[in-house]
């Protein structure tokens, strides 16, 4: 279709703003560095955000708050530290915002989103290990809930390469044709190869060595239904990527979701993974679906993630 209209008549998605909430730590530093590089091949503008953590101590069942010239101190040096990241920023010659907010991290960076029509957040990841995994782990987690604007969690080490090799995780909901709207604009940007991977569950399988009769129909009913699924893959990955159909390629896995995917991506070298995540309610919103956590736990590579809305 003609630029800037995907051809489902809707208007292409762009990446024009994009913000990275920063704690001033080595991870939050990636975080920066990666959005530099995507903001250079997007032409956007970046937004560094920083909610500094005013303590509150409790003692005995009083709660005491330091006093103002402690949160004046915390507030400056908040102040020093946004200045200096920003220079890193202002080097690389992109256009940038540096604010300071104070509230509670998760909703911060959802109200700032908002209100700058951000299109994709950035955030670095701690380490994994002990308490600060738990910690930061929550963190990571509740923005991921809370924040309905793309994100890309970008994990220790992983900010050293561009987004060149993109795989989606792709389960044909709402959330993961999202995820390759977002996947299409940075690919759009960036260049390099597509891989769009669906995870099923192979039912046929345990009986296709039942003897001779169940076995042949089950070999011809899992056969269907990997073909269907096939042909079902390659239409939506014609459908949304309106590209060269040689330069996007699809791939069917069964078995756990999570290290199909990541089996996929070691195999063609990703450089960054998409998914969608559940608009589940209860104890499914907890677990901001399962392959999400799963691929935010251990993947090596950027996660984007991505909401159905």
């Amino acid at each position: 279709g003609p630029p800037g209209i995907s051809h489902d008549g809707t208007p292409e998605m762009k990446i024009k703003q994009i913000l990275v909430p920063t704690d001033f730590s080595e991870n939050a530093q990636h975080a920066v560095d990666y959005a530099i590089e995507l903001a250079k091949s997007c032409s956007a503008k970046l937004h560094l955000l920083h909610t500094p953590v005013i303590p509150t101590y409790l003692l005995m069942d009083l709660s005491y708050s330091p006093g103002p010239e402690a949160v004046t101190r915390i507030l400056n040096d908040s102040q020093e530290a946004l200045d200096a990241q920003a220079k890193s920023i202002d080097d690389a010659g992109i256009e940038h915002f540096a604010a300071i907010r104070e509230g509670t991290v998760h909703e911060v960076i959802r109200d700032y989103a908002k209100e700058h029509d951000v299109d994709l957040v950035v955030v670095g990841t701690h380490g994994r290990t002990g308490v600060s995994k738990l910690m930061y782990g929550s963190v990571t987690e509740r923005v991921i809930k809370t924040v309905h604007t793309p994100i890309i969690v970008v994990p220790p080490g992983g900010h050293e390469k561009s987004p060149s090799c993109i795989v989606i995780s792709y389960d044909f909901s709402g959330p993961a044709k999202r995820a390759a709207e977002v996947a299409r604009a940075i690919h759009g940007m960036v260049g390099g190869s597509l891989h769009l991977v669906h995870s099923y569950l192979d039912v046929w399988g345990e009986y296709t060595d039942r003897g001779a009769v169940v076995g042949e129909a089950a070999e011809k009913r899992r056969e269907a239904l990997r073909l269907g699924l096939q042909e079902m893959l390659e239409a939506d990955a014609e459908e949304l990527f309106s590209i060269d159909p040689a330069s996007i390629q699809t791939h069917l896995v069964t078995g756990d979701p999570a290290e199909g995917i990541l089996e996929v991506a070691k195999k063609v070298a990703a450089t960054l993974i998409c998914a969608g995540t559940t608009g589940k309610s209860g104890i499914e919103r907890l677990l901001i679906g399962s392959v999400a956590r799963r691929l935010l736990h251990d993947s090596q590579v950027p996660l984007l993630l991505t909401h159905g809305d």
